[in-house]
């Protein structure tokens, strides 16, 4: 039988221009990625999980998953089918929940490589060492890195479809915790400050609001949250490099 393991190599530089373009992929199948570079923000059914370099991420078969937000990305990512396995016995399998599981330092070096391995293996169509790769992977993963609950709630709330995003008090009071416990615990599990987050919210519904010709760039500002054009114009500059008008000019 054909292998249907597919293995490809991604490579995404800067933040992702069009973010809600990035949503709702539906995968019948097992799917994977481990990141070199970089990170991401995914949406996986409702869950938010935070990846960076060394993380490996398992998401079982029939499962939605949209991408939030990712800087600098560079990731080897595939797919699989339970037949297409040595042993689809392991425990990782039985998760109908997505594992994320952690490699640091000299087992972080070891699965970089073997990915990579495994992407030339894919184009050389070396069914019996994909087999292999896949299954000594699989027995590793014990899902040792999620994100707690309030900054999985908090991820959540910020990049809510078409919401401005609202202030730390704000998600703090939604959240029933303090303002100061938002900011410790979300800096702990995502290693960003809850500010962070909602500019990187700000800017990438700003972004999708700009391919609206029909908007003024104040009515942009506004929606995103921000009443002072001049303020918005200069943070958007800050961001991306351009204002406002030349990222719509330069959008397609």
């Amino acid at each position: 039988m054909t292998s249907r393991i597919y293995i490809y190599s991604l490579n995404f530089e800067g933040y992702t221009p069009q973010p809600y373009d990035l949503r709702d992929f539906f995968f019948p199948y097992y799917s994977f990625a481990y990141f070199l570079e970089g990170e991401a923000l995914i949406d996986v059914e409702g869950k938010n999980i935070l990846l960076g370099p060394g993380q490996f991420i398992l998401i079982p078969e029939n499962h939605h998953l949209q991408v939030k937000y990712f800087k600098d990305v560079k990731v080897i990512a595939g797919t699989f089918l339970l037949d297409d396995l040595k042993d689809a016995s392991h425990p990782a399998l039985r998760s109908d929940t997505p594992i994320v599981h952690s490699f640091w330092f000299e087992d972080a070096v070891f699965m970089g490589s073997l990915l990579q391995r495994m992407f030339v293996a894919f184009t050389d169509r070396d069914k019996g060492f994909l087999q292999s790769a896949l299954d000594l992977i699989l027995t590793q993963l014990h899902g040792n890195s999620r994100v707690a609950a309030i900054p999985e709630k908090f991820l959540q709330l910020v990049f809510a479809n078409d919401k401005a995003p609202l202030s730390v008090s704000e998600y703090a009071d939604e959240l029933k915790v303090t303002a100061n416990y938002l900011n410790k615990t979300v800096k702990a599990h995502t290693h960003r400050t809850a500010i962070d987050w909602i500019e990187i919210a700000r800017l990438n519904l700003a972004k999708k609001l700009l391919k609206d010709k029909n908007l003024s760039v104040l009515e942009v500002a506004v929606q995103a949250g921000v009443e002072d054009q001049s303020y918005f114009s200069r943070f958007f500059k800050k961001q991306t490099g351009m204002t406002p008008s030349e990222f719509r000019k330069s959008s397609k």
